[in-house]
């Protein structure tokens, strides 16, 4: 079963998950059966589209869709909620194969279309523009980067309201050192392009803050955001370039430079994600076609203590754009603009290496491999053929279930693919 574009067979049985003789379907289609070491489709129709959340303008968002009939504009991620990008608004997959509209109205922007409740939007009627990663906190409330916002939002999804964290709305690099308000209320940090949101197990938020070439710390207990990784000397706005480079491997993150894509044309990048086992964070550093770790100090929890300790290498890519190196060591092969990484539980990370549209995976031993893809080749997956002889067309996203699910945001191909990886 392939993705066909903008074909549809039927009303009730699109193009994703379908196949060119398939006979009509009277119900919605079931979600596939996906045996290990294969891939299958578990949302989107294939359509370079976006469903709108109120379709018949009567004022009230609309039911949940069948995941397989769902439209959806370049997925960023997908795991349970899916991240409608180019549709500006962030979806679920309940546990039924169907799809709901959770936060978004769908219109780009930033504005509450509808009357606020002490000073924060209600869920149906928050704009967002353009959002690209979410994680939740310790209270179940969904953190969003709402990259062309440059803001981190909040979503209650049990109250059903959405409020900003932080963020000016002003694309630039400034307020290091600072909370998110002052005294007054008024904000004072400013992000460029917040791409992806992690928490580590004590409580602190990190932001990937794309364009000003760092990643920053909102501190749980302290409220202050500081640089953990990655150096801006400064900059008016729309991208600190004198902060892009690829150096500072064995030395403090702080002194170390990232290298991200910047400016109003650019795509997201330089996703960020934690090892369960020790906190160390993971970093897509994309312009550099590698991955980097930073690990904590002796505190154990990186922003707390000594920067010094805080040590950044590379662990995937030797720097060089290509497709190279799978059964050897992975600090000696070649990616290509990788944007996302997420980790397993025993330290597996893998990786979405988007310009190669294939996942790369490296084990705890350091061996890189491709678990879904041919990397080099774009293309078109079939629903239950094998990962490694699948096509995919520019993955921006990867997530990991801990249960052997690895779920991929198959960006230009409009689906969010599952694959079950082999133990």
């Amino acid at each position: 079963m392939r993705c066909f574009g903008a074909l549809l067979l039927t009303v009730s049985l699109s193009a994703c998950g379908g196949s060119p003789d398939a006979k009509p379907s009277s119900g919605p289609p079931a979600q596939p059966h996906i045996g290990v070491g294969k891939i299958g489709t578990i949302v989107g129709t294939g359509n370079k589209a976006t469903d709108p959340v109120d379709a018949n303008a009567d004022g009230k968002v609309d039911p949940p869709i069948d995941a397989l009939e769902a439209n959806i504009d370049q997925p960023m991620d997908g795991r349970m909620f899916v991240i409608d990008w180019n549709g500006h608004k962030i979806r679920r997959l309940d546990p039924d194969g169907k799809l709901a509209f959770v936060v978004g109205t769908g219109t780009e922007g930033d504005a509450c279309e509808g009357t606020p409740v002490d000073g924060e939007c209600p869920i149906a009627d928050a704009e967002l523009n353009h959002p690209t990663d979410i994680t939740f906190d310790d209270m179940g409330r969904m953190v969003i980067a709402a990259w062309h916002n440059a803001k981190i939002k909040r979503a209650d999804l049990a109250q059903g309201l959405v409020e900003n964290v932080c963020g000016t709305g002003n694309r630039k690099f400034e307020g290091d050192g600072m909370t998110c308000v002052d005294d007054n209320g008024k904000s004072q940090v400013s992000f460029d392009l917040p791409s992806s949101v992690a928490f580590d197990a004590a409580g602190n938020l990190f932001i990937s803050d794309q364009a000003n070439q760092v990643i920053r710390r909102l501190g749980g207990a302290d409220g202050i955001v500081k640089v953990v990784a990655g150096d801006c000397p400064g900059t008016p706005g729309f991208g600190c370039t004198a902060g892009r480079g690829y150096d500072g491997d064995g030395g403090p993150a702080t002194a170390a430079h990232l290298s991200n894509n910047l400016g109003q044309g650019t795509d997201p990048q330089g996703k960020i994600a934690f090892d369960p086992r020790d906190g160390s964070l993971y970093i897509a550093d994309t312009g550099n076609d590698v991955v980097r770790k930073v690990v904590p100090g002796s505190d154990g929890i990186i922003g707390e203590g000594d920067p010094a300790e805080e040590i950044i290498t590379t662990v995937a890519g030797d720097g060089t754009p290509g497709y190279a190196g799978d059964g050897g060591p992975a600090t000696s092969a070649e990616l290509s603009s990788p944007t996302d990484v997420a980790v397993d539980k025993d330290g597996t990370l893998c990786v979405a290496d988007r310009s190669n549209s294939c996942i790369r995976r490296v084990t705890p031993d350091g061996t890189i491999t491709t678990v879904a893809g041919q990397c080099g080749k774009v293309g078109d997956a079939d629903d239950g053929e094998a990962a490694t002889e699948a096509g995919l067309r520019t993955p921006y996203g990867v997530a990991l279930d801990g249960k052997g699910g690895l779920y991929i945001a198959d960006t230009l191909n409009e689906c969010i693919r599952k694959v079950v990886l082999a133990k």
